[in-house]
This record gives C-alpha cells, structure tokens and sequence, in this order.
C-alpha cells in the first residue's frame, strides 16, 4: 500500500492536462478576443463611413431616401470589412440625424464570429456590432465677417449666380416692400475687427453708413453670411432681425475709394461673389460656427456624434 501511494505515475500527465486547459483559455484571451476587437475596429469604420455619407447625402438633397440610404451602408459596411461583408441597419427617426448599425456578416449569413480556441471553454462564437450617430444642422449663432444681406436676396439669385450686393441692390421682402441699399455693416467686436458674433436669437445692431473694414482677407473664400428679415432705426443706429446664415463664396470686394467699374459696381462698396450649397466635414470653427440649429438655407454642417 505505501508503495502504491508513492507511486507518481501519470501525475505529470494529469497536471499537463489541467496546464492545457490553461494554455487554450489564454490562447483563447489573446487571439479569439483580439478576432473580436478586430471585427468590432473593421465594423466601427463601416458605420463611421456610413453614417457621414448618408448625411451629407440627406443634407445636400434637403431629404433622406431611406432605401438608397440602407444601400450605401451597406455598400460602405461591406467595403470596410477585411473580408467584404458585413450587414448594417439604418435608423432615420431622429430628425436631421442618422443612427448606423453594423454587423459581422459570415458566408453563411451567420451574424457571429466563430472562434478558433474558445470552443475549449464551451464559447463558440460572440455576435459583434457597431454603432454611429451623425447629424447635420445649420448655423444659428457665428463669428463672422460683419456684412449683412436681406434674405430676399439669398431667396431671389439661383444658386452660383455671381452678383454684387451693394448699397444700389434691391429685392422685394415677404411684406412686399423693395429693399433698397439691401446690405448692412454690422457692429465689429472692436474697432479694427474684421468679425462680428452673430446669434439669430438676438437683434442685431449694425452700421450702414460706415467705410468697410479694412484688411479683412475674404476674397476666394466662402464665408457665412448672415441675412435679415427686418431691419429697424436708421442711420448709425440700425437693428437687424437675423433669420440664418448663408454660405456665400466671395470673389472680390470693393470698399469706398477703390474704384471698381464693372457691372453691379460703379465705384460701389460691397462684395461679389455667388451662393453655393455647402456640405461640410470640417471643424465648425474653420467658419467661425458657434452653435447649429438654426433655419435651413444652403449652409450645412456634418458631426459625428457616436
């Protein structure tokens, strides 16, 4: 009896095998999890692209197609997978919002990603998903430069047409009146400044009789234009109702004393230039955008937001 208990035949065999089990459960940590995090990395990229495209798509159009939406998500899920498949729902609920979520997407339309050493520890597969939200609005409050334009204006040129807004430019506003001398200087932050903070919340004190700023760097630029649908006072104590910013890309400025002669300006202080419909990706900033929300003209801004 002593002699059989102190026989240790097969105990290495036995702790080999429990060190095994060991070994495939770190193997499995290490390359099933990673497999997870890669999927999760590659379906995150897929949703990110999805979600930027649709909404810029949904902002250029003034509308979402829900169908060709769920196409490009699709399309874009399935082009950022390492394999080229993935699956993605589109979610347009929320107003000016589009929620993307994707999913693994196997050869066989399974929608897990089937491990390699988990099944040791009784784990097969694990679903995997990622989500975006993006958003686009337009601008409601802004630092920028201190001209002003009616709206009737913004609403009567076609887009891309160049024209001058002048001190001579007229239109007619919803109540029917021309608006002649349709520009306005708005108070700067400070004497020498080329800005003015504008919120469409508030009335806005402005200046038309004034010289325009001089060394203001807008000409090949687009710019956000704020434009009005009332104007009150006279003089150097002029109020502007603002009702939103347009995107206008300035092409040459004239200011008193310069002497431009041209059609749309004889020796006339404004700007030339055309509106255009603006899409942008870039930092709010980059336009001097403090907040969006505010009335939609052709002036748009695109965020990630999940």
């Amino acid at each position: 009896m002593r002699r059989l208990m102190k026989n240790e035949d097969g105990a290495v065999a036995v702790m080999a095998s429990l060190l095994m089990v060991l070994v495939l459960g770190m193997t499995a940590l290490v390359i099933d999890v990673g497999i997870v995090f890669a999927e999760r990395a590659q379906l995150q990229n897929g949703a990110d692209a999805a979600a930027l495209a649709i909404a810029q798509e949904c902002a250029y159009q003034d509308s979402c197609d829900p169908g060709a939406a769920s196409l490009a998500a699709a399309d874009l899920a399935s082009a950022n997978a390492n394999d080229g498949r993935a699956s993605a729902v589109v979610d347009l609920s929320v107003s000016n919002t589009v929620t993307v979520t994707t999913n693994t997407l196997t050869t066989d339309g399974d929608s897990a990603v089937q491990f390699w050493f988990a099944p040791v520890l009784g784990i097969e597969s694990s679903a995997v998903q990622a989500r975006a939200r993006a958003s686009w609005g337009s601008p409601s409050k802004a630092t920028v430069f201190p001209f002003t334009a009616p709206k009737c204006l913004f609403d009567q040129t076609p887009t891309d047409e160049e024209i001058w807004i002048t001190v001579t430019s007229n239109c007619t506003g919803t109540d029917g009146k021309s608006l002649p001398g349709a520009f306005g200087w708005l108070d700067t932050l400070d004497k020498k400044s080329c800005t003015a903070t504008v919120d469409v919340d508030e009335i806005i004190a402005g200046d038309p009789g004034k010289s325009g700023p001089q060394n203001c760097d807008i000409d090949g630029k687009t710019i956000m234009l704020p434009v009005y649908v009332a104007k009150s006072g006279n003089g150097n104590n002029v109020n502007y109702v603002i009702d939103g910013f347009a995107a206008f890309y300035t092409t040459k400025h004239s200011w008193p004393g310069e002497s431009i002669k041209e059609a749309g300006c004889n020796n006339c202080a404004g700007i030339k230039g055309k509106f255009i419909t603006l899409v942008s990706l870039e930092d709010l900033e980059s336009f001097g955008v403090e907040e969006l929300g505010g009335d939609e003209l052709n002036a748009f801004f695109v965020t990630l937001s999940q």
